[in-house]
C-alpha cells in the first residue's frame, strides 16, 4: 500500500503544470530558508537579543492582517498564476536590490526591507491554494498537498543548513543576493505554469472589493461544513509560525545549551515533517482524513505538553520529531478546505484565515519583542498545548447541520 501511494504521488508529476509549481516551491523555500538565518542573524547582531527576530517576525506577518481583505478579494477576481509569479518575483528583485544597495553604502532599515517582504508574501497563500486545486483531481488533493508540504519542508531544510557554510564564503549581503536569486527562479518556473482561468460568477465581476469580500463571509456564515477545515487550519498555521521560534529562548533559557544542539533539534523537527507528510495520505486511506488530522493534533499536543515541563536535554530530541510530526497536519487541513469549499471563495476565505492566525502569531511575537516579559517559553509550550488539544477536539467532535 506504501509503495502504491508512493507510485501515484510520482505520477502526479508528469502534470508539467504541477511540476513548475513544485520546482518553483522548492526554489522559493530555499532562498527562504537562506534568507531566513541570514535575516535572523543581522535582526539579532544589531539589538543583541532575541527581541531583534521578533521584531522582524512581526513586520513580516503585519501585511497579511492588515490586507487580508483586499488580498482575497484579489485572489479570487484576478490571474492567481500572475500574483504568485509578482510574490516570488518581487520578493527576489527587493532582496537583490536591497542587498546592492546595503554593498553600496545606502543602508535601508532592515524592518522597511521585512515590511515589504511581508507584503509580497501575503499575496502566495490565497492564490496558491485555488490554484492548486484548479490543477489537480480532487482525489489527488491528500497526495498533492502532501507532496508539497514536503517538498516546502526540502527546500527549506537545504536553505537552512547550507546557510552557515554560504554566510561563512560570502556574508550576509552575498548570501541575502543569493537567496533573492532563488526566489527570481522560483517565479521564472511559475511564467512557464498553464493554468485555467478564475472561475467566477458575473455577480461577484460587478462588486466593489468590500461588497465581494462580504459575500466570502455570508457563504462562510451559510456553511457550516466550512467551520471545521479552516478553524484547524488556522490552529495549525499558528503553532507552526510560534513552535520553532520559541525554540531559541527554550534552549537558552530553560536547556542552558549551545547552538549544535539547537540546529539537532531543528534538524529532528524538519525529519519529523517530513515522515508525517511521507505517511499522512496514506493514514487517511486506513483512517480518514478527519481522523488522521486529528491524531496528528494530539500527538503534537502531547509533545508540547512534555516540553512545557521538560528541563532534561535527552526529553528534547524524540519530542521535537514528535511535534514535527504533528504539524505535517497543515496539508491535511489545506486539503479538507479545499475539498470543502467552492474555489469561487476560496482566496478570501483563505486571506480572512491567514489574517486572523496572523493576529495570534503577532501576539506571541510581541511577547517576546517586550523587554518587560516574564512569559517563559515552557508557558508558550503549554498553552500551545491546549491551542492544539483544542484544535483536536474541534476536528473529532465538531458536527454541522446538513
Amino acid at each position: 500500500m506504501f509503495v502504491a501511494n508512493l507510485k501515484e504521488r510520482a505520477a502526479l508529476f508528469k502534470n508539467r503544470t504541477f511540476l513548475y509549481f513544485t520546482l518553483s516551491g522548492l526554489f522559493a523555500t530555499f532562498g527562504s530558508g537562506l534568507n531566513y538565518i541570514a535575516l535572523s542573524w543581522l535582526a539579532y547582531s544589531q539589538t543583541n537579543s532575541i527581541r531583534g527576530v521578533a521584531l522582524l517576525m512581526f513586520f513580516l506577518w503585519m501585511p497579511s492582517i492588515i490586507f487580508a481583505p483586499i488580498l482575497g478579494v484579489l485572489a479570487d477576481k484576478y490571474n492567481r498564476k500572475a500574483q504568485i509569479i509578482i510574490s516570488n518575483l518581487v520578493r527576489g528583485l527587493v532582496i537583490v536590490g536591497w542587498s546592492i544597495l546595503w554593498q553600496l553604502g545606502i543602508e535601508i532599515d532592515l524592518m522597511i526591507l521585512s515590511a515589504l517582504l511581508g507584503i509580497f508574501i501575503s499575496f502566495y497563500m490565497p492564490s496558491a491554494i485555488p490554484l492548486i486545486q484548479s490543477i489537480i483531481p480532487q482525489k489527488q488533493l491528500i497526495n498533492a498537498n502532501a507532496t508539497i508540504d514536503m517538498v516546502y519542508e526540502l527546500g527549506m531544510i537545504i536553505g537552512m543548513g547550507f546557510s552557515g557554510f554560504i554566510l561563512a564564503c560570502v556574508g550576509t549581503k552575498g548570501t541575502l543576493l543569493i537567496g533573492g536569486i532563488f526566489f527570481i527562479i522560483a517565479g521564472l518556473f511559475n511564467f512557464a505554469m498553464k493554468v485555467p482561468k478564475n472561475r467566477r460568477s458575473k455577480n461577484q465581476s460587478k462588486q466593489n472589493w468590500w461588497k465581494s469580500y462580504r459575500a466570502s463571509l455570508h457563504y462562510f456564515k451559510r456553511n457550516p461544513v466550512l467551520f471545521m477545515p479552516y478553524i484547524s487550519q488556522m490552529i495549525i498555521t499558528m503553532l507552526l509560525m510560534t513552535i520553532p521560534v520559541i525554540l531559541v529562548p527554550y534552549t537558552q533559557e530553560v536547556l542552558s545549551t549551545d547552538s549544535g544542539t539547537f540546529a539537532i533539534f531543528e534538524a529532528l523537527y524538519s525529519m519529523g515533517v517530513l515522515t508525517g507528510a511521507l505517511l499522512s495520505p496514506l493514514l487517511c486511506k486506513i483512517l480518514s482524513i478527519r481522523k488522521t488530522l486529528a491524531f496528528l493534533l494530539a500527538v503534537m499536543a502531547i509533545g508540547l505538553a512534555i516540553l512545557s515541563v521538560n528541563t532534561h536535554i535527552f526529553v528534547v530530541f524524540p519530542i521535537y520529531f514528535m511535534i514535527g510530526f504533528g504539524l505535517s497536519s497543515w496539508a491535511l487541513s489545506i486539503s479538507l478546505s479545499q475539498l470543502s469549499c467552492d474555489p469561487e471563495y476560496q482566496g478570501r476565505l483563505q486571506a480572512s484565515f491567514n489574517g486572523l492566525s496572523g493576529c495570534f502569531i503577532l501576539g506571541v511575537y510581541l511577547i517576546m519583542a517586550s523587554d518587560s516579559s516574564s512569559i517563559s517559553p515552557q508557558l508558550i509550550y503549554f498553552l500551545q498545548s491546549i491551542v492544539a488539544l483544542i484544535g483536536m477536539l474541534i476536528v473529532l467532535f465538531y458536527k454541522h447541520e446538513k
